[in-house]
C-alpha cells in the first residue's frame, strides 16, 4: 500500500483546508488531458502560498466515475484534526479546478460540522457527498 503524500504551508498553529486529492493513474491523467499542468501540481501550488493548507496526494481513491476526485475539510492547526470532509467530482475540469483553488485560497470550510454549507456556489454541482473527517498521520522524522 503506497502512503499519502502530504505537502503542507503550515504556520504552528494555524488552521486551514486539508485537501485529499486523488493521485491515482486516471485522476492524473484526465488533469492533462484538460491542461498542460496537472491538478495537483496546480492545487500543491496553492497549498505552498496559503496559510494553515495541507494537501494530501492520495493513491486512486476509487471513485474513477466521478471523474477526479479531491475531498476537503477544515483541518485544525493546534490538534490536527479535521472535521467532517466534502468529496468534489470533475476537479479535472478548468472551471470546477478553478473554483476549487479559489476555496482553498480563501480558507476552505469553516469550522464546524456541515461543511456542504461552505461550499462555494459555483462548486454546488461537483459536491458527490459529506463524508467522514479525513485521518492523517504524521511522519516520524
Amino acid at each position: 500500500m503506497t502512503s499519502p503524500r502530504t505537502h503542507t504551508s503550515t504556520v504552528p498553529g494555524a488552521s486551514g483546508p486539508l485537501v485529499a486529492l486523488c493521485a491515482g493513474h486516471r485522476c492524473e491523467a484526465l488533469h492533462r488531458l484538460a491542461d498542460d499542468q496537472t491538478g495537483t501540481d496546480r492545487v500543491r501550488t496553492t497549498i505552498v502560498s496559503g496559510r494553515g493548507a495541507v494537501l494530501v496526494s492520495a493513491p486512486c481513491l476509487g471513485a474513477c466515475a466521478n471523474g477526479a476526485v479531491a475531498a476537503v475539510a477544515r483541518r485544525d492547526g493546534v490538534t490536527g484534526t479535521t472535521g467532517p470532509s466534502v468529496w468534489l467530482g470533475g476537479v479535472d475540469r478548468p472551471a470546477i479546478l478553478d473554483a476549487l483553488l479559489g476555496w482553498i485560497r480563501s480558507g476552505g470550510p469553516l469550522p464546524g460540522e456541515m461543511p456542504a454549507n461552505d461550499v462555494p456556489l459555483t462548486l454546488q454541482d461537483a459536491v458527490l457527498g459529506i463524508g467522514k473527517p479525513i485521518l492523517t498521520h504524521r511522519s516520524k522524522r
